[in-house]
């Protein structure tokens, strides 16, 4: 068995093509799809004109986001847990 299809297994099957499947859907179905300033629509595909670009940082899923709408742009983090803090009373 090659590095490939072994990694090509852990993907879900594409034994070709390697992560990249697997990798695409998991983008797909997770990059923002709207702006968090105004609510307009990101993709082209959903009638934006925005774009939204993936980087990894660790074992965080970083979305690199531009609105073309309003002009925000700013990453969107996807982390496997947050912590977080609430004040004193």
């Amino acid at each position: 068995m090659t590095a490939v299809s072994a990694g090509a297994e852990r993907a879900g099957g594409d034994r070709h093509r390697g992560w990249f499947p697997a990798d695409a859907e998991r983008h797909r179905r997770d990059a923002p799809r709207y702006c968090p300033a105004c609510a307009f629509a990101l993709s082209l595909a959903d009638g934006g004109q925005g774009l939204v670009t993936e980087y990894w940082t660790g074992r965080d899923r970083v979305f690199v986001c531009y609105c073309g709408a309003c002009g925000w742009s700013g990453d969107i983090v996807l982390a496997d847990r947050v912590l977080g803090h609430e004040t004193a009373e």
